[in-house]
């Protein structure tokens, strides 16, 4: 099928223009906030990947047509793009390295989705969210050297670099941590020349966010980040909280966490006075932001940006309390109502003076704090009197409007969360999914209900003739909503070779009308994790499926060592397949050594003294783990296992335990049973597919 996109069409170049007329473009604040103190442009602008000159971490290259004009303009919005999700996308490609408090506060922005902060102390750099990827870090510390070298070359005694005294992280998402190896040389280390500082429970919920429900969140995320498009007016110009996801070397550090005593705590790093506000159940469930006394500069890491972020976002994750962020947001207005200057991990900085040097408004940072925390109290309060009065989430979701106070302010804007999926999150957290409807109970999965739908709406050509008139008068959600039946209610057939030729050629006319239809609504949306979504579908609907197939590796060393026992076996529990084990039941203890000898044969590999183990059990189709405890029965006991943690790490990166076996990595006891039952059980362990269907269906009954 023909992979070209569609023109925006008249009915999207209308709504878009609607917005362009509808908000307040005039005010270019916070344009010249973006551009404010810049001292230095990126060098190089494009990284690749460490030891792989072909591999890009990022280039920042791909951009070039969101840049300034010579003349101080920026570029016009295209006709398939959203004009406010173009101005954020012009705003957020700013690149270079910045100061916020002029000799003090740095910020690196455009090197990653994320911005990576740098006080400068006594001694060296604190740096605050060292971004995804190790690459990056490692060149924006270079880049900030070489700028604070020429702003400020009285203030160093040699062309040495200033060395980095510490490190925080404000919470516990990939993005503002994955770098942390690359401040220092030795970036492939296990351990830091400096202390690293992050909320309570960082490293619980940083390891265990993306382990039960990780393959599901990274395929979908792709979507949302617009990781498989190309870049251009057409395909992804923004997320909207940053230009792109970055990539390469990355890893988790066990971080010193915060002991909270309340809400704060006071500390002094190289000179510098902090203090953190603990900001639990916000953006992530272990978040906090920092405060800079003697600047009077605050960062709010991720929970005062210029969007309304994701309660729940849409690559998934546990949905978030917009009750608890607003009281949190609250009490940065009692805790810190002299605040100068405010920088957040994502976006571009605010100041109380609207240029630099003046005119001061004293409040314009509270205000934009003040019209955050509103924002998501009303979704969240709003939300529930809808549903106390008996509105459903979707009803919810298409009854709820902003007023105008909340709508017109630019920081609040759907460019990456929506009122929409927002309002539907809040909906979730108190409610689930069910709506009290009876006929919502039970229903018929998709691509079944789906052969139902064409049945009783008279067949293909009716449907299609019907979607065509919609589609031509600017209806995309009902052609989408109708259409996506027609391919998932085909899709049996036409995989098994039952579809008549005459309904095959029509379901090529649907996919490809469908495939229309997600870019109209693509070049609409305001949010860049919408637009992603529908570009993207519109992408593999027209390749017929995802680019590749079979399973992905979504852990990489560094986070996998930081992965608790406990956590591994709950993550080996989700890849058992139950036909395979329907009928044992299997008790392995399992000794994790550090010393393996393969050729051992007199049980000294089973020496539990500083070793770790656990008990793993196969029964009714379930695998289930005793963490620190073997079963004291020997009578009972299938077989006894012994392997290194370097062993167990690659069977959860996907390398298969009869693999291992074979390789002499995995010692087996005879029990009552023994390598006959261990290797069914690994037999049972299979790799998600990671290159599931999103737009066509997995599953037909």
């Amino acid at each position: 099928m023909d992979l070209t996109r569609a023109e925006p069409s008249e009915h999207t170049i209308a709504a878009n223009a609607v917005v362009a007329e509808t908000l307040p473009f005039h005010d270019k604040q916070d344009f010249a906030d973006a551009l404010r103190g810049k001292i230095a442009e990126l060098i190089p602008r494009v990284i690749y990947k460490y030891g792989d000159d072909e591999t890009e971490v990022w280039n920042l290259n791909n951009f070039d047509f969101q840049q300034q004009c010579s003349n101080g303009t920026f570029p016009d919005c295209p006709d398939s793009c959203n004009p406010s999700l173009w101005r954020a996308a012009l705003l957020n490609a700013v690149s270079g390295v910045f100061e916020v408090v002029p000799g003090k506060v740095f910020q690196v922005r455009c090197y990653d989705i994320a911005n990576m902060t740098a006080v400068k102390g006594t001694r060296g750099w604190i740096i605050v969210d060292p971004m995804t990827a190790s690459e990056s870090a490692e060149k924006a510390l270079e880049n900030l050297n070489r700028a604070f070298r020429m702003k400020y070359p009285t203030q160093l005694d040699n062309d040495a670099d200033l060395p980095v005294q510490a490190a925080f992280f404000t919470h516990s998402h990939t993005d503002h941590y994955g770098g942390v190896f690359g401040l220092t040389k030795d970036h492939d280390g296990g351990s830091l020349p400096f202390p690293v500082y992050a909320p309570p429970k960082f490293l619980e919920e940083a390891v265990s966010e993306n382990v039960v429900a990780g393959t599901a969140m990274i395929r979908r995320a792709m979507y949302q980040c617009g990781q498989l498009l190309s870049v251009g007016p057409k395909d992804h110009v923004d997320v909207g909280i940053g230009k792109a996801t970055g990539g390469g070397s990355g890893g988790i550090y066990p971080a010193i966490e915060i002991d909270f005593q309340g809400d704060l705590a006071s500390m002094e790093v190289d000179g510098v006075q902090i203090v953190l506000q603990n900001a639990p159940d916000t953006e992530a469930p272990s978040e906090m932001m920092i405060y800079f006394p003697q600047w009077h500069c605050f960062c709010s890491g991720e929970d005062i940006t210029h969007t309304f972020h994701n309660v729940l976002t849409p690559r998934g994750a546990k949905v978030r309390d917009p009750l608890s962020w607003s009281k949190c947001l609250n009490k940065v207005l009692r805790y810190f109502p002299n605040i100068e200057s405010m920088c957040a991990s994502h976006n571009w900085p605010t100041w109380i003076n609207m240029v630099d040097g003046g005119p001061f408004v004293t409040d314009r940072i509270t205000n934009m704090i003040k019209k955050q925390r509103d924002l998501y109290k009303y979704v969240h309060d709003q939300s529930m009197r809808l549903a106390n009065n008996g509105y459903t989430m979707q009803e919810i979701s298409e009854a709820l409007q902003l007023p105008p106070a909340l709508a017109h302010e630019w920081c609040n804007r759907g460019l990456y969360g929506t009122v929409v999926h927002n309002s539907k999150a809040v909906y979730q957290r108190y409610l689930g999914w069910f709506d009290g409807n009876p006929a919502s109970m039970h229903q018929l999965p998709p691509a079944l209900a789906s052969e139902e739908y064409i049945r009783y709406m008279g067949g293909l050509t009716s449907i299609l003739n019907t979607a065509r008139n919609d589609y031509d008068q600017g209806k995309y959600r009902i052609v989408a909503m109708v259409l996506n039946n027609v391919v998932f209610g085909t899709h049996r057939a036409f995989s098994d070779g039952s579809l008549p030729e005459g309904q095959a050629a029509l379901r090529q006319k649907a996919i490809r009308l469908l495939a229309d239809t997600y870019d109209q609504l693509g070049y609409q949306a305001e949010s860049g994790a919408w637009r992603g979504f529908y570009l993207t579908g519109a992408q593999e609907l027209r390749m017929g499926g995802p680019p590749q197939e079979g399973t992905y590796s979504i852990f990489n060393n560094k986070t996998v060592e930081a992965m608790s026992y406990e956590l591994i076996c709950d993550f080996l529990a989700t890849l058992l397949n139950p036909a395979i084990v329907n009928d044992c039941h299997f008790i392995f203890n399992v000794y994790i050594v550090e010393n393996f000898d393969a050729a051992n044969k007199n049980n000294s590999n089973f020496n539990s003294i500083g070793a770790g183990h656990m008990t793993w059990h196969v029964e009714n189709s379930v695998f289930f783990a005793d963490v620190d405890r073997l079963h004291s029965s020997t009578a009972e006991v299938t077989a006894t296992l012994a392997m290194t943690r370097a062993t167990l790490n690659l069977m959860v990166q996907g390398t298969s335990g009869n693999d291992l076996i074979n390789e002499n990595k995995i010692y087996i006891h005879q029990g009552i049973g023994g390598e006959d039952q261990v290797r069914r059980l690994f037999r049972a362990l299979v790799p998600h597919t990671f290159w599931f269907n999103i737009v066509f269906p997995n599953y037909c009954g």
